[in-house]
């Protein structure tokens, strides 16, 4: 039997693979992600490399504040008669500005960031109950927003004293799980449309999860502990995270569309999971009994590493049941945040 790589071997593998790659060839949507994941590594040089990114995205905001490269991307769905333009993905990009922000980075950071949240609070379309619409093309809920916008709000709300801020986005995370949570399950469909009522895709996504279960954490991070609502987060939460561990695969992995076996075993939403468990487990919303989940989850994720550093078998943007499956860079992106979180949590399985 071949002896399984240690966090410790794979991690910088991971890195030095990622840092071939253009980002520039994929969608702006991905490359949070991966810069994510190279800050989270503490590298000098890996730190420069996605600053140098994220200064870019704050130096081309657009002057209706969108931090995007300055524009709202156009991204083809698999059905090609139909594009959309992702309007919260700026979030993920303005979330990782305040991270530089509060790593002595340059105070005109803050304001972007300032520009960016009020154009989220101010003029983005939204729903009847103030869900803000993932494009502008239909009004649509879509799960991955919770991920992209959410934990952006809550840090910039504590950061800016700006407690409207943090009340935004919980209510976003609120009608988000109103109008997506499957009640049957505790698990999320991908899109809602608000006319007509209906789901032009409903079903449950792995890495769509993930997005909400992650997206949650990270902004419970700057939710207070006294706030009207942090209860009922952390329940939806917990439900949530409860019922997923149910559909785990012996193999350690989820799959694609969670409660559909017959789809392929998918990695970036199963490192997303991994995250999502010890992080639980560690703030005491679980107990420990599931860290044996994170640990399976990367243990699979650990065996689809190529001895160069690839993350092997991740869905194609933009997800949902017909994505292919991929190297990109999700996989590498939360390989090295969830990797580098699980050794400091000292678990390797």
């Amino acid at each position: 039997m071949v002896e399984q790589r240690s966090l410790e071997e794979l991690v910088p593998t991971v890195a030095d693979y990622t840092l071939e790659l253009d980002f520039e060839e994929f969608i702006q949507g991905e490359r949070p992600m991966v810069l994510r994941g190279l800050l989270a590594t503490d590298d000098d040089e890996h730190t420069e490399i996605a600053e140098r990114y994220v200064d870019r995205a704050v130096r081309s905001q657009s002057s209706a504040g969108q931090m995007a490269y300055g524009s709202i991307d156009v991204v083809p769905e698999w059905d090609e008669h139909r594009i959309f333009r992702p309007v919260p993905d700026a979030g993920a990009v303005a979330y990782l500005a305040l991270e530089v922000y509060e790593n002595d980075g340059p105070e005109f950071y803050l304001d972007a960031c300032r520009r960016q949240f009020e154009s989220f609070h101010e003029e983005a379309l939204r729903t009847t109950e103030g869900g803000l619409s993932h494009h502008t093309e239909e009004i649509e809920l879509w799960i991955d927003a919770v991920y992209m916008m959410c934990p952006f709000m809550a840090r910039y709300g504590q950061l800016a004293d700006r407690p409207e801020a943090i009340d935004e986005a919980v209510d976003q995370i609120l009608v988000h799980d109103d109008r997506l949570r499957d009640l049957h399950t505790d698990l999320y469909r991908h899109i809602w449309r608000e006319t007509p009522n209906s789901y032009p895709d409903g079903s449950l996504w792995l890495r769509g999860n993930g997005w909400l279960a992650t997206g949650v954490l990270d902004t419970l991070r700057y939710v207070p502990d006294d706030h009207p609502e942090r209860d009922r987060l952390e329940e939806l939460l917990v439900d949530h995270l409860e019922s997923m561990a149910e559909y785990q695969d012996r193999s350690g992995f989820w799959h694609h569309l969670i409660d559909d076996p017959s789809m392929y075993l998918e990695t970036s939403g199963t490192l997303q999971y991994a995250f999502a468990f010890v992080e639980a487990v560690e703030r005491g919303l679980l107990d420990d009994d599931y860290l044996e989940t994170a640990e399976r989850a990367i243990g699979a994720a650990k065996t689809v590493v190529t001895d160069d550093g690839a993350v092997q078998r991740n869905a194609a943007m933009p997800g949902g049941p017909e994505a292919p499956q991929a190297v990109n860079l999700y996989g590498q992106g939360w390989f090295l945040i969830t990797g580098t979180r699980l050794l400091e949590s000292e678990i390797d399985a």
